[in-house]
């Protein structure tokens, strides 16, 4: 999905929001100042996220769970020009709900093309989720080369997903023109198959993690596999936690293709 912002008329980026499953947060001179803020990963314990960037646009996620009984809760996202947040240029408010699984998508409008912004989320107390790091797309009239990486198939109950931290530890190490500008995930984000460590230790020499088990699943041979909504988003929450995963998803805008 490609939206070329520059044109669009605020009713119809509502609109491509609005299909999007997204909130809104524009660039503006009156951007709200920094909030009091204190980083709290365990609140957000799946961390933060950006994806399907545009050259003026971004999405961006987070996942902030409450207690049994609060159907709805406001966070603010916050995204600056710089990683300590001393130059805010969009903030908005979002709302997370017990129906979502308190997660968010916001679409963050307004961007300069082939330019990096950090961004973060905070709840009414005050209490922040990890700062993330993204990257507009270049314009159609950018030539510069534009290097990015691809993975596919991970699979956290099977082996840890230290690659990730191999391509983090380059980049940033990387020349200027030589660092990544997004990640290309190709599909099999997840395996809804998952093997219980009590009953099999390896697969294909590969120690079996155990990820929990998966509410409501139904066994099938060595494996379990999720039959409801709630058994699907365990196997997502399980995944999203994996520090390496989290740590990739937290420095690099994600392109992502279905599969399966």
């Amino acid at each position: 999905m490609k939206f070329a912002l520059t044109w669009l008329t605020r009713r119809r980026f509502m609109a491509a929001a609005t299909a999007a499953g997204a909130s809104l947060a524009c660039v503006s001179a009156k951007a709200q100042s920094p909030r009091p803020w204190t980083e709290r990963r365990d609140l957000f314990p799946e961390g933060v996220a950006s994806g399907d960037p545009q050259p003026d646009s971004i999405i961006l996620w987070t996942r902030r769970p409450y207690p049994a009984g609060t159907p709805r809760a406001e966070l603010t996202v916050e995204v600056a020009a710089d990683e300590s947040f001393r130059s805010v240029i969009a903030s908005a408010p979002v709302p997370v709900m017990e129906e979502s699984d308190w997660t968010c998508r916001v679409l963050v409008a307004g961007l300069r093309p082939r330019t990096t912004y950090w961004y973060r989320f905070i709840d009414s107390e005050g209490n922040g989720s990890r700062i993330g790091r993204t990257i507009t797309a270049p314009n159609d009239r950018d030539s510069s080369p534009v290097k990015f990486a691809f993975v596919s198939c991970q699979n956290v109950n099977e082996g840890a997903q230290n690659a990730y931290r191999r391509m983090l530890y380059e980049d940033r190490r990387a020349a200027a023109g030589e660092k990544l500008g997004f990640v290309l995930h190709l599909g099999d984000f997840i395996y809804e198959v998952v093997s219980d460590p009590n009953r099999t230790k390896t697969r294909y020499d590969r120690t079996i993690y155990d990820i929990g088990r998966i509410p409501d699943g139904r066994p099938v041979r060595n494996f379990e596999v999720p039959t409801t909504l709630e058994g699907y988003r365990f196997v997502y929450r399980a995944y999203l936690r994996d520090p390496d995963i989290q740590d990739a998803r937290a420095y690099l805008p994600f392109v992502v293709m279905w599969d399966n």
